[in-house]
């Protein structure tokens, strides 16, 4: 008599993808996905109003970052520079700033504009009162990095923008009264 058991899986002519093939099917999928992400060309429908025209989703969100984290750290300068006595408080978040920033930077291409926004940060005329509003425009940017990592397309980036905006929190969370 003949054996009449099942066919190997793997001599089943494709009809199963195995897990090599679905590996590199992923490993195809994200390294196509990162070059896009990486492309300066504008994505049709993908291009919130907010972002600058010719940017790909994620340049448009690091270039938002970007812009914000230095409106911030212009605004904890010009509080330093009012109330020097708050240097030892804030000296910290100025260098974290930088920081983010710098990490920032070369995902931007020089065309984006990241200047911050053209209102300047008024400090106000008494040390709690600036302290206080420096506090609120901090905590906007925590809001503004965890809602741009959100809108981040890379997993990598998404993390990359919610650890500065924790980074922002946890100063808050020791803010100098």
């Amino acid at each position: 008599m003949a054996d009449v058991s099942p066919p190997h899986p793997s001599s089943s002519g494709g009809a199963k993808a195995t897990r090599r093939t679905v590996l590199a099917g992923l490993v195809g999928g994200a390294v196509l996905t990162s070059l896009a992400a990486c492309s300066n060309e504008p994505h049709p429908g993908t291009r919130r109003p907010d972002e600058p025209a010719g940017l790909a989703p994620d340049v448009a969100v690091a270039t938002a970052a970007l812009a914000e984290i230095r409106a911030a750290r212009a605004a904890v300068a010009a509080t330093i520079r009012r109330f020097p006595a708050t240097r030892p408080d804030l000296g910290a978040l100025v260098q974290l700033h930088t920081t983010h920033a710098a990490t920032l930077a070369d995902a931007v291409p020089p065309r984006a504009s990241t200047s911050p926004a053209p209102v300047r940060y008024a400090v106000p005329h008494h040390r709690d009162k600036a302290l206080t509003v420096l506090a609120a425009h901090e905590q906007h940017l925590h809001d503004s990095l965890d809602g741009l990592a959100l809108r981040a397309q890379s997993g990598q980036f998404a993390r990359l923008l919610a650890s500065m905006g924790t980074a922002v929190h946890q100063r808050l969370a020791a803010w100098p009264s």
